[in-house]
């Protein structure tokens, strides 16, 4: 029989357990305490942060038969057949794996049985942002009326992709990453009740490395454990995590800061030449140039590492620059090292570019203007007279004919508004304003089709609420948006530029519009010149609309 590992041997078995998460377990615990239950939750947040565990803690606290305090006792029936995994009234679904609609179907006929021996049926849903379109539809509709005997907590860690009208039938609760200090303490706990030994150094290292996710922490601690044995040194979870070139990474932050190309370039090839992981390297300078920049601007509370090492970013910092550390930052940070991860010329290139000199922006020499305010053309210098001969072979010039004056005014640009003019406060004033800037700044946003040219065929655009609604008249360009949204990182960069311009978190949505003025496909194949082709033998093998610009 094996063994459980640490994160399942020591899961949270009361609210008041679940690490870093304080303001939503007080909210749970009250909600039990006064009998003011919901019919259904939502736990989003990053992963490893305690959604699943504070699921099954809530599970249990409802159907406990004496809770204290808003608490499950875990001892009774119901605490006890939960905590070891064989409640039949506790239905736990993966939406990842029961994502269609026949599956939701399932669960909607069979929650009308009553429990079968708790007071409440509890459905955890987990990772519910999986689930497709028409399955969200299906559950929609069992959320609007649900029994009174049943509970949905449904658990994501991508909360964006759940269609609204889900989210405002649930009581929704954010979970945080676990902060540094609340994860060291619960590593030192683990490690006292596991009898392993391990310094504050190594905690600090395996919960930095850690990213706020508890469960990789704990993780990170077992595979130290096995592999070193019950007593841990930072230097072992350097040398396991590949953390061993911190030192060459710190060093590399101190020659970005100073502008030491020479230096910098040699530190990038000896670890390169040492077969370290480079990508690492990417990691960890990114990481000290960031701690380097919070020091330098006064805001460093937490920095998470040895005092020795706080010590000398503390020194870095003293003779840097925060418009020099913000491009530096942006350089490492954007390094591509995913097609070869081996080679360390995007960080050599990331080097170069966060040390050069901004090149100083030359002004052109305004043109000569005229009495009509018209820049004057400037004719080429002639060298002989109209009538003389360039060489004996060719033919005299002649004079040249005189051009009537164009009168028609000539075509200007849209004007653009004054950076200097202040913005509309009312939101659809400010859209109008702001939806010119908003098409410019996505003209290069999209993988297959370019969103700034495919949303100039909307027609209509207006604000709904927190949703700026798209209207297009044509079939084809609202697929094409809706197929580039689908796309997680370009709905976040859709989603950055138009809260830049409008100031505010909007969310942009497309719809097919039923005004489409233009000829329809069942009209376009009723027409007497395509049934005259067909007459002759012709088929139809592709139909298209006409783009718009």
């Amino acid at each position: 029989m094996t063994s459980k590992v640490l994160y399942r041997k020591w899961r949270p078995q009361r609210l008041t357990d679940v690490v870093g998460q304080e303001s939503v377990t007080q909210t749970l615990q009250r909600a039990v305490a006064t009998n003011r239950i919901s019919h259904a939750y939502l736990l989003c947040g990053p992963r490893g942060t305690g959604k699943t565990s504070t699921a099954r803690i809530l599970a249990k606290a409802v159907n406990c038969t004496s809770p204290v305090d808003g608490e499950p006792d875990n001892t009774c029936d119901a605490c006890v057949s939960i905590s070891e995994g064989r409640a039949l009234d506790l239905i736990e679904i993966d939406g990842a794996s029961n994502r269609g609609i026949d599956d939701i179907r399932s669960l909607s006929d069979k929650i009308n049985f009553a429990p079968n021996e708790f007071r409440y049926k509890v459905y955890i849903v987990d990772e519910v942002h999986m689930l497709t379109e028409q399955a969200f539809n299906a559950l929609l509709k069992t959320l609007e009326e649900p029994p009174d005997h049943a509970i949905f907590i449904l658990a994501t860690t991508e909360a964006h992709k759940v269609p609204l009208t889900i989210i405002s039938r649930c009581q929704r609760h954010d979970f945080r990453r676990v902060p540094l200090s609340a994860m060291s303490q619960k590593l030192a706990e683990l490690c006292e009740a596991e009898s392993v030994q391990a310094t504050e150094e190594a905690l600090e290292i395996l919960a930095r490395s850690a990213t706020g996710s508890l469960r990789d922490a704990e993780n990170l601690l077992e595979q130290a454990v096995v592999s070193y044995g019950s007593s841990l040194q930072g230097d072992q979870i350097r040398e396991m995590l590949g953390l061993g070139g911190d030192a060459e990474a710190l060093k590399l932050a101190e020659h970005v800061v100073a502008k030491s190309v020479g230096e910098g370039l040699a530190t990038i090839n000896e670890v390169s030449n040492s077969g370290a992981d480079l990508r690492q390297l990417q990691r960890s300078v990114t990481e000290f140039l960031r701690a380097v920049m919070l020091v330098k601007s006064g805001s460093a509370s937490e920095l998470g590492y040895s005092d020795e090492v706080t010590t000398k970013i503390q020194e870095v910092a003293s003779g840097s620059e925060l418009s020099h550390l913000l491009k530096a930052i942006k350089a490492f940070s954007s390094a591509d090292m995913r097609h070869d991860s081996s080679s360390p010329l995007p960080l050599e290139l990331a080097l170069v570019e966060s040390s050069l000199a901004p090149e100083p922006v030359r002004q052109a020499a305004p043109a000569p203007q005229t009495q009509n305010n018209r820049p004057v053309q400037q004719q080429p210098a002639r060298n002989a007279a109209p009538n003389s001969y360039q060489n004996n072979n060719s033919a005299p010039s002649r004079p040249p004919q005189q051009r009537q004056p164009d009168n028609r005014p000539s075509p200007r640009p849209p004007p653009r508004r004054d950076s200097s003019e202040p913005l509309p406060e009312d939101p659809a004033a400010r859209l109008t304003v702001q939806w010119p800037q908003i098409l410019r700044d996505l003209r290069n946003t999209g993988n297959r089709f370019k969103l700034g040219p495919v949303l100039r065929s909307a027609k209509g655009v207006s604000l709904d609420g927190s949703r700026i609604v798209a209207p297009f008249p044509h079939e084809s360009h609202y697929d094409r948006f809706k197929g580039e949204m689908d796309n997680p990182g370009v709905r976040r960069e859709v989603s950055a530029i138009i809260n830049k311009a409008m100031g505010a978190d909007y969310e942009i949505v497309g719809e097919l519009s039923t005004e489409n003025s233009g000829p329809t496909r069942k009209q376009a194949n009723q027409s007497h010149l395509v049934r005259a082709a067909q007459l002759m033998g012709a088929r139809i093998v592709d139909q298209r609309e006409d783009e718009q610009s």
